[in-house]
């Protein structure tokens, strides 16, 4: 089965509704159980397609209408062993990855074709948001850009000859941000294939002081920044202009696997192998709060397109949803929803 850690979020818009509404639809759903739940998707933005969220038993959200619906289901399973999982934006294609990556049709299930190139074990895959790319990366120290329409790879990158553990696109499609085994962020320009420099013409150096698990680029009025969670137990902050570190953010006990913006880019969450999730202040650079409830790992993180869910993944088997706006704006925790 699929058995997934570092990758990005999978909501349809959720519908427009008022606090007190919300928080009532929510306390019926809330904790699904399954052997090893880890994976939360890309972003869907239509309201028509169910919506996926495929763990190690495939535990499935129902649909678009999550917040309308009380009724969770599987809609299909997909066999296979892979660490890296993604959906298109249309909602059409999953990608899969082990030691190649398998393109699959969400309304049959079936797989539509499989791609070959890299040779050692995927970390992470991710579809460019025209969905017309999708970009690869593992521990064969390379990143493959895959052209949807033939197959074939159009790029390499290959960095600072270490494994690389995630990527992620900015909402332009324009710049890719990699994290890697060797304590580096790295950006790169998707139209020259070259590495991104700061404004002064020179590499940037964007380091930890271990392993870089998760990448993610913020989409919201505060834009222009990359965040990225490492083995070393911190976050930080980059500017996606100047490439310098903006802060650093620590408080986990353990190593960092996942970051997530909230839609807006004013909130940062964090999941740590210290078993909680952690939100922050972008703008204070400011813990928030600490969630706990999870009994291992949290693998990964995932908004909802109107930042009023965070959903969460555990090594513990199950996956959390979190009632978010409303409470942080009150100044309060956000909410675990009711278990089903």
């Amino acid at each position: 089965m699929f058995s997934l850690s570092h990758l990005p979020n999978v909501f349809s818009p959720s519908p427009k509704t008022t606090g007190s509404i919300l928080e009532y639809q929510l306390e019926e759903v809330g904790t699904f159980r399954s052997s090893g739940a880890s994976a939360l998707l890309q972003s869907l933005e239509q309201n028509s397609h169910d919506v996926e969220v495929l763990t190690d038993a495939s535990a499935v959200f129902k649909s678009a209408s999550l917040l309308k619906s009380q009724k969770w289901k599987c809609i299909h399973t997909f066999t296979g062993n892979s660490q890296a999982i993604a959906l298109s934006p249309d909602g059409k294609l999953l990608a899969s990855g082990s030691s190649f990556i398998k393109l699959w049709n969400l309304e049959t299930g079936r797989v539509i074709c499989t791609l070959k190139g890299n040779t050692g074990i995927l970390k992470s895959v991710a579809f460019s948001p025209d969905h017309k790319t999708l970009a690869s990366c593992g521990l064969s120290q390379t990143i493959e850009l895959w052209d949807l329409e033939t197959g074939q790879i159009i790029r390499q990158f290959t960095g600072k000859s270490y494994g690389v553990n995630s990527i992620s696109f900015s909402p332009d499609g324009q710049i890719l941000a990699s994290g890697d085994r060797g304590r580096s962020v790295q950006l790169w320009n998707l139209k020259t294939g070259k590495t991104v420099r700061t404004p002064s013409g020179n590499i940037p150096v964007m380091e930890h002081g271990d392993w870089v698990n998760s990448v993610a680029i913020s989409q919201g009025e505060l834009g222009g920044t990359i965040a990225s969670g490492s083995h070393d137990k911190t976050i930080k902050l980059w500017g996606l202009q100047t490439k310098e570190a903006i802060a650093t953010l620590k408080g986990h006990l353990s190593l960092v696997y996942a970051v997530a913006f909230s839609p807006d880019g004013q909130i940062l969450a964090s999941g740590s192998a210290d078993e909680t999730i952690k939100l922050w202040n972008l703008k204070t650079k400011e813990e928030i709060c600490t969630l706990t409830g999870h009994t291992d790992e949290v693998y990964s993180l995932a908004f909802s397109p109107d930042g009023q869910i965070l959903a969460s993944g555990s090594a513990d088997g199950t996956i959390r949803i979190w009632l978010f706006e409303y409470q942080v704006e009150r100044g309060e925790k956000p909410k675990l929803c009711k278990d089903k």
